[in-house]
């Protein structure tokens, strides 16, 4: 194919004419309008109108992406609750080489605009509203163009790419750093360098590369993850904490970045953004079970640390807020029923025995938390009784064991309390000197 320099405008056009006749195509927008004033333009361009499919939601988009696996996604970047950058996540994943496929966002404002930017390599092209039809073809066939014959700077980085995926990382390297001399904003230069070092081993080396990147763009999508990584590969916390951190603010959240996010911020102690991330939580359309069970956690997490503070009125609307989330889920249940009673929350313990589902009224979340709180509640020697009756049926678990030696101890019953802890060691081995040494909460 002759160099794009070499061709006039009319053959540009011919040459994208041919590209998009083939290709299956998505046009997400919330507006009516915009959607079929988008196919129109696409139509005239050469795209097949059997090949364009519309989509007026997120949701709907994702669906269509399933079923269609376009080639070219063109979507507004608001689009409900979820921007269109979310999109970009089922693209990649469905067309994983981007050589052949276009993802163009349609933005509102700079900042938006800024973000795309930020998502270089995988959003190949942005459309600023407002635009007019000429602006957006000649951005589209930009874009498209420059897939079919990429410039210097992005075939250098395409060939390093394939040294890197052959394991030849010196000269992968090479490449790298011939490319971003071509280049007033090497970011994605400087990030493939960065994975080549990781490939060698060269830590630091790294994370001068991504770092470097940040210098030209402070957000750039790609670099802040690798970033991230290292951080996290260096066991560095708190830095890893404060670059995802940096990456939830300006990229949708998804499950698997939300999850890293609130284990960093528990980790890191950052308790006070916990709240916010359950606001990020409740805006995602998917929520599989383990990021729901990541939320619960840092909520009661969340909600001892109010206790321990005397935040009370606080740290009760977060347990609220995990119990109502992880409705069904005994263990959450358990655990701000065990919290509570740390802290002497009697009553407001008791509360959460009711919304234990009847079906696991018979379990042994329920039970012993059932246990802890008559352990308040009752006499000790009620609380021995009901003990032992309990281990009798087969309720066997650690929490019981430990109130029911400690109760027996208390009343003088060695030998019993011996015996106990001789079952509960055989049972429970991993607990160790738990049963010998320390009183359940609250006892």
């Amino acid at each position: 194919m002759p160099s794009l320099k070499s061709l006039d405008s009319k053959k540009i056009e011919q040459v994208f004419a041919k590209y998009i006749s083939t290709r299956k195509i998505l046009i997400a927008d919330e507006a009516a309008s915009s959607r079929t004033g988008l196919a129109r333009t696409l139509v005239d361009m050469g795209a097949k109108s059997n090949l364009v499919t519309l989509a007026s939601s997120l949701a709907i988009a994702e669906q269509e992406m399933a079923r269609v696996q376009p080639h070219v996604v063109l979507c507004d970047f608001d689009l409900g609750r979820g921007a269109g950058l979310n999109l970009l996540q089922s693209q990649r994943k469905n067309r994983p080489e981007t050589k052949e496929s276009l993802f163009i966002l349609v933005t509102a404002n700079t900042s938006q605009s800024a973000v795309a930017q930020a998502a270089e390599e995988d959003v190949d092209c942005y459309i600023i509203k407002p635009y007019t039809i000429e602006v957006m073809r000649r951005l589209i066939m930009e874009a498209a163009i420059a897939k079919l014959q990429p410039d210097e700077y992005s075939r250098l980085i395409e060939e390093g790419k394939n040294h890197l995926a052959s394991k030849k990382t010196e000269e992968a390297l090479k490449l790298f750093e011939k490319a971003s001399g071509l280049s007033q904003k090497p970011s994605l230069a400087c990030f493939y360098a960065g994975q080549a070092n990781i490939q060698k081993n060269a830590l630091d080396n790294a994370e001068g590369s991504y770092t470097k990147g940040l210098v030209h763009n402070k957000i750039h999508y790609k670099c802040m993850v690798g970033l991230f990584e290292l951080m996290m590969q260096k066991k560095m916390h708190t830095e890893a904490y404060a670059i995802v951190k940096r990456i939830s603010q300006y990229f949708p959240a998804n499950p698997q970045r939300l999850a890293s996010v609130l284990r960093l911020a528990i980790i890191t102690r950052s308790y006070d953004d916990i709240e916010g991330y359950y606001q990020a939580f409740t805006g995602l359309d998917h929520r599989n079970d383990e990021i729901v069970r990541y939320i619960c956690a840092a909520l009661v997490v969340c909600g001892k640390y109010y206790l321990s503070t005397g935040s009370q009125s606080r740290a009760l609307s977060l347990f609220q807020k995990a119990a109502v989330t992880g409705t069904g889920r005994t263990k959450i249940l358990r655990e701000a029923i065990t919290t509570l009673l740390e802290f002497q929350l009697v009553q407001e313990a008791s509360t959460y025995l009711g919304r234990f589902p009847p079906d696991t009224q018979s379990g042994v979340d329920y039970l012993a938390s059932e246990y802890m709180i008559a352990n308040q509640r009752s006499t000790p020697g009620m609380v021995i009784e009901k003990g032992r009756k309990l281990i009798k049926q087969g309720a066997h678990d650690p929490t019981i064991y430990k109130i029911l030696i400690h109760r027996s101890r208390q009343a003088g019953l060695a030998e019993a309390a011996e015996s106990l802890i001789r079952d509960a060691l055989e049972r429970f081995p991993e607990n160790g000197n738990d049963f010998i040494k320390v009183p359940p909460p609250g006892a």
